[in-house]
């Protein structure tokens, strides 16, 4: 008999609104752990409500009447048979959504019936539900149209929502909270004992007393936090075209496929994030107790998003895109179907060997009083920033974009950009119109784009060597490159192209000799040009505003032979 199947989709679809909308760290915890119930606990509690207490993950749509087909990062995808038992599935779950998380919307649809025989059904399944989904996320209406303000009541102070109860605070006094704030404390636990926490910390491989004293660090004493969003690249392209990465035509072989490859790709991106933490860990980044201040909030699929002490929060994204790729690259439930992928496309004889994901990462440091919801948009521009550079290098390639706030009257990135995009080019370039960018950013992560023009001097090894160079200090502690000449270069950027290659034509007379060149680019200027015929830029910006934000390098006093005496007879004194 012929098995009629349909695809029923499940995504919360506002995360970000829901996690950053307070600036309470341990709310923002608590929200992390409420938008993961959805794939953990919701569906499936769900599952046995509609299909019986004897449903279990071992379920196979030939023979059961539903089947769990991917959990994961706010998302969740069923094979049901039967029209109404498929949308009982989506109140249950939705109905659980709105009780025990208010403020997140969770958005389910029911797909086209299609027969399970028949091969590729369940690929124009997940393209259709895809598609669905879209117009139900823009037709649902928010948190604030969901919470009526009759009769009037006080507003919450972290979400702006009606208050719903009295909450007592362990950090401040008694105030008037939304339903959404409510249940976000209750998921973290009055002192860091909820569910949320636990979960966390086992992601942080730590214990949640111990997690909760990084809540406690990035809330009230860290000078800086730095807010971390990556994600991986060309996943769209990779499910879209899922069908030439299953060896086999079944929508069983499909399924079996599409599964291990979610679930592969979650366990890459967890592994990731811990290989980050161990990386700061060795680096010296633990606080009192040897806890690395690290707060996973989202990790899934091939998203993370993370708060971090500011002055971490960039060598934890470059060791985390590092991991990422080299998991990505050995799992074979991940590396296999991305390699028949290739080779489907390329028309290779083998597979492809060493087949991995790359990603992109945003950080924005912001002081620990700034808005979040701010640092999380600044984050998520600059992760799209960063995403230039898969147009720019062929093949998978992770690229970092960051930005230190320094003035925050102006948190968004295009106002952060624009002024270091100039008319004109330096005095070397020869006659004719073009423009200069102050920044070099983004930034590549690990070792491909070798031979690509757009890649010298964006290398993370590029950054570190000017900051390197920057900071270099002789033996009695004294910089070799003042600060205070370094500084009047920047103010010289600003003044145009020109006049910052005069500056540093005076500098090189002074202070030639001392790693001054390794923050220049091109016939002894500032700049270089990133491609034949493009723009001019430059790196001193980038170094200087992550000085302090990168491991220290090595002192390097020995390799220009100086000393005190060496420096000039102004800086002595």
């Amino acid at each position: 008999m012929s098995v009629r199947v349909r695809l029923v989709s499940f995504e919360a679809w506002n995360i970000t609104r829901f996690m950053f909308v307070t600036g309470k760290q341990r709310e923002i915890a608590g929200a992390s752990e409420l938008i993961t119930h959805l794939d953990r606990r919701w569906v499936r509690e769900s599952l046995r409500e509609v299909f019986g207490q004897g449903y279990g993950p071992g379920w196979r749509i030939e023979e059961r009447p539903a089947e769990l087909l991917e959990s994961g990062a706010g998302t969740a995808k069923v094979l049901v048979r039967g029209k109404d038992e498929a949308r009982r599935l989506v109140t249950a779950v939705t109905g659980r959504a709105l009780r025990q998380a208010p403020g997140l919307d969770v958005c389910g649809v029911v797909g086209g019936e299609f027969e399970w025989e028949r091969p590729g059904g369940l690929h124009r399944a997940l393209d259709e539900c895809a598609e669905e989904l879209a117009g139900v996320r823009t037709a649902l209406p928010g948190p604030d149209a969901r919470f009526l303000r009759l009769p009037v009541v006080d507003s919450c102070r972290a979400t702006g929502l009606p208050a719903a109860q009295v909450l007592g605070l362990p950090d401040g006094p008694v105030e008037a909270r939304s339903a959404e704030s409510v249940a976000k404390w209750r998921a973290y636990g009055r002192r860091g004992e909820g569910e949320g926490l636990a979960r966390m910390a086992e992601l942080a491989g730590t214990r949640p007393r111990a997690l909760a004293e990084v809540v406690e660090h990035l809330n009230d004493r860290a000078e800086w936090v730095g807010t971390v969003y990556a994600d991986g690249n060309g996943l769209g392209r990779v499910f879209g075209s899922f069908e030439r990465c299953v060896e086999g035509e079944s929508n069983r072989a499909y399924a079996e496929e599409f599964r291990a490859f979610s679930a592969g790709l979650q366990e890459c991106t967890r592994e990731a994030f811990g290989c980050a933490v161990a990386e700061l860990e060795g680096l010296g980044a633990a606080l009192k107790g040897g806890i690395v201040p690290v707060l996973p909030l989202v990790l899934g699929g091939d998203d993370m998003v993370a708060l971090c002490a500011g002055e971490w929060a960039l060598p934890f994204a470059e060791a985390y895109l590092r991991a990422f790729e080299r998991l990505t690259a050995v799992r074979e439930t991940v590396a296999g179907p991305l390699g028949r992928l290739e080779q489907a496309e390329t028309g290779a004889a083998g597979p492809s060997v060493g087949a991995g994901l790359s990603a992109c990462a945003g950080v924005a440091v912001v002081k620990p009083h700034f808005p979040f919801v701010d640092a999380q948009r600044l984050a998520y521009a600059l992760l799209r920033e960063a995403k230039q550079v898969k147009e720019k290098v062929p093949g998978p390639c992770s690229g970092l974009s960051f930005h230190v706030l320094y003035d925050s009257t102006q948190a968004g990135l295009g106002r952060l950009r624009d002024p270091c995009t100039l008319a004109g080019t330096p005095a070397g370039a020869g006659a004719g119109e073009g423009t200069t960018r102050l920044v070099a950013q983004p930034y590549v992560v690990g070792d491909r784009g070798a031979g690509v023009a757009w890649v010298r001097g964006r290398r993370w090894a590029d950054l570190l060597d000017r900051v390197a160079a920057l900071t270099a200090r002789v033996a009695d502690g004294e910089r070799l490159l003042p600060s205070s000449q370094v500084h009047a270069l920047r103010e010289a950027l600003f003044a145009g192209p020109r006049v910052a290659d005069a500056q540093f034509a005076v500098l090189r007379g002074r202070y030639g000799g001392r790693g001054l060149e390794r923050v220049g680019g091109d016939a002894e200027s500032l700049f270089w040009r990133e491609e034949p015929g493009g723009r001019w830029v430059c790196g001193l910006l980038d170094a200087m505003d992550v000085v302090g934000f990168v491991p220290p390098a090595r002192d390097e006093a020995a390799a220009v032979g100086g000393g005190a005496d060496a420096a000039p007879a102004e800086e002595r004194a």
